[in-house]
C-alpha cells in the first residue's frame, strides 16, 4: 500500500514538473515573439533614421578634439602674450571655414544646418564688434552647439545605443527623432530625405 501511495505521489510531482516546464517554455516563446514583433514594427526608413542620429552623435563625440583644434574664436586671455593685454574677441573666419568643412565631410548634416552654423559665426562677430570684450566665455560659444550644454557630455557615448528613440514620420521626406540621454538631456532631431538618403536638418534641445 505504501508503495502505491509513493508511486502516485511521484507521478503527480512528475506531471506537475512537466506542466511547469511546458508553461515556462510557452512564456519564453511568447516573450521572444513580442520582442521580435516590436523590432519588426520599425520600417527600414525608421531604422535608417535612428542609425543616422546615433552615428552623428558618436562621430561628433569621437571627433571633438579634432574640431577643437580650429581656433574659430580669436583673442581673449588664451591668446594673450606674456605681459600684454588680451586682444578683444573676434571670429577667425578662415578657421571657421575649416571647421564647417569638417562638419560637412562627416556626411550627416544638410547644407541648411551648416548655413545656420555659419550664421552663428556672423552673429557672434557682429556682437564682438558692438560689444568689445576679452575676458570670460566668448558670447555664442559658451556652450556646445550640438549637445546644447556647458557640462561635459562625453560619458553619454556609452548611453547612445541604450536610449529609446521615437520616430515621428511627417511625410516621405521629413521626419523627427526624439530621445533622452541620461547626462545630456532630451533632444529632437529633424531629418530631411535628399534623394534616397536621410540627413540631419536641425538639432534641438527639448524639455523632458
Amino acid at each position: 500500500m505504501k508503495r502505491k501511495v509513493i508511486y502516485v505521489l511521484f507521478s503527480i510531482l512528475f506531471l506537475q514538473s512537466c506542466q511547469n516546464k511546458d508553461k515556462s517554455q510557452l512564456e519564453n516563446n511568447s516573450i521572444d515573439k513580442v520582442d521580435l514583433d516590436e523590432k519588426s514594427d520599425l520600417s527600414n526608413d525608421s531604422k535608417e533614421q535612428i542609425t543616422l542620429v546615433k552615428g552623428f552623435m558618436k562621430w561628433y563625440i569621437n571627433n571633438m578634439d579634432m574640431l577643437g583644434k580650429f581656433d574659430v574664436i580669436g583673442g581673449g586671455p588664451m591668446d594673450a602674450k606674456e605681459n600684454e593685454e588680451a586682444e578683444n574677441y573676434y571670429v577667425d573666419f578662415k578657421e571657421a571655414e575649416k571647421y564647417i568643412l569638417e562638419l560637412k565631410r562627416s556626411g550627416f548634416l544638410t547644407d541648411n544646418l551648416l548655413k545656420n552654423e555659419e550664421k552663428s559665426f556672423l552673429e557672434a562677430d557682429k556682437y564682438y564688434k558692438e560689444n568689445p570684450e576679452n575676458d570670460g566665455p566668448p558670447y555664442g560659444f559658451d556652450y556646445d552647439h550640438f549637445f546644447f550644454t556647458q557640462e561635459a557630455f562625453e560619458e553619454d557615448l556609452l548611453n547612445i545605443d541604450k536610449s529609446k528613440y521615437v520616430v515621428n514620420q511627417k511625410d516621405d521626406f521629413n521626419s523627427e527623432v526624439t530621445f533622452v540621454l541620461p547626462i545630456s538631456g532630451s533632444y529632437k532631431y529633424s531629418l530631411k530625405k535628399i534623394g534616397t538618403k536621410w540627413f540631419i536638418e536641425k538639432i534641438e534641445s527639448v524639455m523632458k
